[in-house]
């Protein structure tokens, strides 16, 4: 058997990179002055993970830092959220009154230039 030759394809380096990943611990209970997170380009799609470890606490989220817009919750299936065509930039999170942390949460967001 013989391995395809990929004619000189490497790593991309030219241009700006679509591709956000990014994870943060959440301790707090309120929403912080800045972002917890702040996703640079017009996102195509963008995907939020309670990484709960198996727990249970929830996660609420914001997009603008002062009303919560939505909540993870582990036991249920808003543990992982997708928005697609929907323009994200700034989120905030915080542990919902009840529940205790740390959480791990994740997001994965992306666009085609």
């Amino acid at each position: 058997m013989t391995t395809p030759q990929l004619n000189n394809l490497g790593p991309n380096v030219k241009g700006r990179d679509f591709n956000f990943y990014q994870k943060a611990a959440i301790t707090s209970s309120t929403f912080a002055n800045i972002p917890d997170m702040k996703v640079t380009f017009t996102s195509q799609s963008v995907l939020f993970f309670n990484e709960g470890s198996g727990g249970t606490a929830v996660v609420e989220y914001s997009f603008n830092g002062n009303t919560v817009h939505g909540e993870m919750d582990p036991t249920k299936a808003s543990a992982s959220l997708t928005f697609n065509n929907r323009v994200i930039s700034s989120i905030w999170f915080r542990i919902k009154a009840g529940s205790s942390g740390p959480v791990t949460v994740r997001v994965d967001a992306w666009s085609i230039p």
